[in-house]
């Protein structure tokens, strides 16, 4: 079974990718009635977050090697089936805590879908034309800042618990969607036993391959970023006066311009190539998060959500690349491949987005130096991949 097209693939894959960002984006507006409704202080809820992409890193070390294995496709339905099943209780936990272990569930079924739909896109392209295809995929992924903030606060109304049921419905019509058209892109030929030698051996190759480890680095402090500001974004904006209808609009703003960062870079690399412009697009987001902490320092709802914009703007123009980068010499072991780059990756961002948001607690200044911070490693380790 298999898709009619190529763009129906890659529309399938981004939608995959979308889920998850959905999964994140449309409970943003719910956090505060969420943290009220269980009676536990308003900053946990940001835990619903974080432990979410706590679930999805560790979920991301396992997947690829089971792609690798059994194909994407078994996978990925099985997968799906247990999003389903853990988006499901967070719209019926009777306790914060089990809300809270419904979400590292939720993330952890989740990281199958990146998992797979990177490396069904590695299957079938490298290099140039993968950076290519991964950003028409990313494209779709970004529709979710723009539309589901909107949507939560649409939602909110009808119960907190709204805006953590669409998730679960757009997850059954991916599953069915999937069932009907997606088909398999990785042959028998080319599947790995999962056998403890076979794991260890493409774990080696990983591991020997210096830009693939380096670029797994910058990948990280670039998904610290994002997730940093994910994180703190209701509350730094509400301290600027800006929540419910105003946050949504400044929020799907925000994604509008990544997606245009997606549309753009497919001519970029074509125009530049793949290594210049992961040089161009790295300094650049340098350059930006160094002006960031002046911007704080004076701090407007217009004058920061456009910088803070710019920033958003240059990761997403720079993480189809450097993904691309990582698992350039990797082919034959692009399921493992994807789940060791995708899971240090979100692990470290994770963490770095965790201690940036901590320390900041919403201030507009000690963020802006936190996101400088990781700027500053995503760029040394990108130089030093390149080296």
């Amino acid at each position: 079974m298999a898709f009619v097209k190529g763009g129906e693939r890659t529309f399938y894959l981004g939608a995959l990718m979308g889920l998850v960002a959905f999964s994140i984006d449309v409970i943003l507006p719910a956090l505060k009635a969420a943290t009220a409704h269980y009676g536990v202080p308003e900053a946990q809820g940001g835990l619903l977050v974080s432990l979410y992409f706590l679930g999805f890193a560790l979920g991301q070390f396992l997947f690829g090697p089971l792609a690798d294995a059994f194909g994407r496709r078994p996978v990925l339905m099985g997968a799906l089936l247990g999003f389903l099943l853990a988006g499901s209780l967070t719209l019926f936990a009777p306790t914060f805590s089990l809300l809270l272990w419904a979400r590292v569930f939720q993330g952890f079924f989740g990281a199958a879908f990146r998992v797979v739909a990177t490396a069904a896109i590695r299957d079938l392209y490298r290099g140039e034309a993968m950076a290519r295809r991964l950003s028409q995929a990313l494209f779709v992924l970004l529709l979710a800042p723009v539309l589901a903030p909107s949507l939560g606060v649409a939602l909110l109304p009808l119960g907190f618990r709204a805006p953590f049921a669409f998730p679960v419905l757009l997850a059954l019509l991916v599953l069915l969607w999937g069932a009907l058209r997606f088909g398999e892109t990785l042959p028998e030929e080319r599947r790995r036993p999962l056998a403890l030698g076979t794991l260890w051996e493409g774990l080696l190759l990983v591991l020997r391959d210096r830009r693939a480890l380096l670029y797994t680095l910058a990948l990280g402090a670039l998904f610290g970023v994002l997730y940093a500001y994910l994180s703190a974004a209701p509350l730094l904006y509400g301290r600027l006066g800006l929540s419910g209808l105003g946050f949504a609009l400044a929020f799907g703003g925000t994604g509008l311009l990544q997606a245009l960062a997606n549309l753009l870079n497919g001519r970029t690399v074509e125009g530049l190539g793949l290594a210049r412009s992961l040089r161009l697009s790295f300094l650049a987001l340098l350059l930006a998060l160094a002006f960031l902490p002046l911007t704080a320092l004076f701090p407007s709802a217009l004058g920061l959500w456009l910088h803070l914009s710019l920033v958003l703007f240059l990761v997403t123009l720079a993480f189809p690349n450097a993904q691309a980068r990582a698992l350039e010499g990797l082919g034959r072991v692009a399921g493992l491949a994807a789940s060791f780059t995708g899971f240090f990756s979100t692990l470290l961002a994770s963490l770095l987005a965790t201690g940036v948001g901590q320390a900041s607690r919403g201030e507009p200044v000690p963020f802006a130096l936190g996101l400088l911070l990781l700027g500053l490693l995503a760029f040394l380790a990108q130089r030093g991949a390149e080296a």
